[in-house]
């Protein structure tokens, strides 16, 4: 991916408006850092800047239209997501996990998604399943388009429908803290490891049809399972992109 790609991170998004150009909107310090959060956010999520990829202030500031000082805010929140480290003399770089750190972020989503799902489907059953179903018919249209960004989103938005529907706050907002993490490393499996693709939707219709059928034991078993698979996918792809890495400076480690 060029670097003029990369920087093209305005992208539309689901609740966006339906035009939008490149600079944020003005308003207050505050809320023009989270502006800029959010669409550097965005832009990681889905690849636009690799994993362990230097960010320049002075670049994501002309490229969305505002000065250093919302952007050097903007990165210092996504500090706190895990998205971005910030190295003293160094710069600011997107997070590169290393293989404990993807370790402890699946039992993480084991904990948290095999909780939410029991509590979904005692609270909202019907409505996991409709998104549920939503999210898998999005990930077949975009396979079939061959469109790895969307079907990453669509994976994603399956996901966040067990969470979304469990009624809790708590595992609601604790999902919510590290998604922007979850989504940065599913995108970049999806896009690496071309077996995935296949094997995540049918997990996904497995899921669904052990819960239309009131086998929660059955869904459960499927999406542990799903959810452990992470740590060796992204080491897979990790393996395949280290030399990339290199040829581009970046420390893979």
């Amino acid at each position: 991916m060029s670097k003029s790609s990369a920087l093209k991170i305005d992208k539309p998004q689901a609740a966006a408006p339906a035009t939008r150009s490149r600079t944020v909107s003005r308003g207050t310090a505050g809320s023009l850092s989270v502006q800029v959060a959010e669409r550097i956010r965005a832009a990681i999520q889905e690849g636009e800047y690799q994993l362990g990829e230097a960010l320049s202030e002075l670049k994501l500031a002309a490229a969305l239209g505002v000065s250093r000082t919302p952007v050097r805010e903007a990165l210092s929140l996504l500090q706190l997501q895990g998205l971005i480290e910030i190295r003293p003399q160094s710069g600011s770089f997107v997070f590169m996990p290393s293989e404990e750190d993807v370790a402890e972020l699946c039992i993480f989503r084991r904990v948290v998604e095999l909780a939410a799902l029991r509590l979904s489907f005692a609270r909202r059953r019907e409505d996991m399943l409709r998104d549920m179903r939503k999210a898998v018919e999005m990930m077949d249209h975009a396979q079939a388009a061959g469109d790895r960004l969307e079907m990453a989103r669509a994976d994603s938005a399956f996901h966040q429908s067990i969470a979304e529907n469990c009624g809790n706050a708590y595992l609601i907002n604790s999902y919510a803290l590290f998604a922007g993490r979850i989504a940065a490393l599913r995108t970049h499996n999806v896009a690496t490891v071309n077996s995935l693709r296949n094997k995540a939707t049918s997990e996904h219709r497995a899921i669904v049809a052990a819960l239309a059928k009131g086998d929660l034991d059955r869904a459960e078993a499927i999406l542990d399972e799903h959810v452990s698979r992470m740590r060796i996918v992204y080491l897979s792809a990790r393996r395949r992109d280290v030399p990339a890495a290199d040829r581009r400076g970046v420390n893979p480690t």
